[in-house]
């Protein structure tokens, strides 16, 4: 028996630590088995009272405890499953009960020492409990140092965003701001800046999906809300000139690309098949009247539409002869991300923004001020 839980302890020793290693040193690697575990448990707890939370303010201060939690969870987890390892490894060199191995094996592991090796077997596993435990406390402070570090680099675009897209972020809106403001639509949002941006979260969270869990400091902020906002604002800016420059191109098919990578990690699209798909929409010269199937492909209503243009109109902005076209180009531009862009939106519980999709349980839009008439778009929520 002594000898079975000398090698099991073995085995699962190696195994934890591989698993720290994986989780939060190696680039890409991705969550442990433990730590998807661990997430995944908190967030299913975390959800378990959202439907008795009846607005977006009071779901977003609890859930906002939630990624901290998991991640310290994180840590004890790891913690724990190290001291029991040790356990079985010091109970299986020694003649110890396993009470007495369990609690050698933690006062090493914390550090604490209250406890002494009683042979040169079990010297050589305290010794090697306690090293290692200093390892996965060192190594989970630098991880966490990384961690902040990204979502600060993350939310300071997402904060810049919300001067010109509003509170919650919607793309009719930075059309409309920008134009308002003197700013060219073909340069705002800046088409560089967001390539960037998506890039860095593409890298950022394939290496640690964790990062996606945190929310933002801004109540009516939310990173994947942001993203849909600049692709929106973008594909209406395509769609109303009839061409886009290749930083367009490039935005549309980065960031469509990155959320069927986040939402859908199995599912690979070919880039150029993105960009063909792109080039096609902006070139449909058809005004025949939009079916069903195509409203819903582009995850919009004919209402939402016309919202989303009477808030662009408000600022005076010289909108196209042929709206019907418009209209044909934007959805089609749309089709191809928005069903990835809802399903983050409704996986992270994001701010219920306008043209963002449904959320679970159902909350009621909250639309930003609009810039045209200086108040808030109560009128637009009343026609829906």
């Amino acid at each position: 028996m002594r000898i079975a839980a000398l090698i099991a302890g073995i085995v699962l020793t190696i195994w934890t630590i591989l698993a720290v290693v994986r989780a939060m040193l190696v680039p890409g690697g991705g969550n442990s088995f433990l730590g998807r575990v661990v997430f995944r448990s908190v967030r299913w707890f975390g959800n378990l009272p959202l439907p008795l939370m009846k607005t977006y303010a009071t779901q977003n201060r609890w859930l906002a405890i939630m990624a901290p939690l998991a991640l310290l969870s994180q840590l004890i987890v790891y913690m724990v499953t190290l001291a029991i390892t040790f356990s079985l490894i010091i109970f299986g060199t020694t003649d110890l009960s396993y009470s007495n191995a369990i609690y050698q094996a933690g006062s090493t592991i914390t550090t604490l020492g209250i406890t002494e090796p009683v042979n040169t077997a079990s010297t050589v596993a305290v010794l090697l409990a306690a090293f290692f435990g200093v390892v996965v406390i060192a190594i989970f402070i630098g991880y966490l140092l990384n961690l902040y570090s990204a979502i600060v680099s993350r939310e300071s675009q997402v904060a810049r965003l919300s001067i010109l897209a509003g509170e919650p972020a919607w793309g009719p809106e930075i059309v409309a701001r920008a134009h308002a403001v003197g700013f060219s639509t073909i340069s705002t949002p800046n088409r560089d800046t967001w390539i960037d941006w998506i890039s860095e979260m593409r890298l950022s969270i394939a290496a640690n999906p964790t990062r996606a869990e945190f929310r933002s400091t801004g109540k009516l902020r939310h990173w994947s809300v942001s993203m849909l906002a600049v692709m929106d604002a973008v594909a209406l800016d395509v769609a109303m000139t009839g061409s886009a420059n290749a930083e367009s191109v490039q935005l549309l098919t980065a960031g469509t690309e990155t959320l069927v990578t986040f939402n859908d990690p199995g599912q690979r699209i070919p880039t150029w098949d993105l960009q063909r798909q792109i080039r096609e929409a902006y070139g449909i010269s058809s005004s025949e009247e939009a079916t069903q199937e195509q409203w819903n492909a582009a995850g919009v209503t004919e209402v939402d539409w016309q919202a989303g243009i009477k808030t662009i109109q408000d600022v005076d902005y010289p909108l196209p002869d042929d709206m019907d076209v418009v209209r044909n180009r934007f959805l089609a531009l749309r089709a191809p991300y928005v069903g990835h862009a809802y399903s983050l939106a409704k996986k992270y519980h994001a701010v219920p923004a306008p043209w963002s999709g449904p959320r679970k349980p159902a909350l009621e839009t909250i639309w930003p001020e609009i810039a045209g008439s200086g108040r808030h778009a109560g009128r637009h929520q009343e026609r829906r």
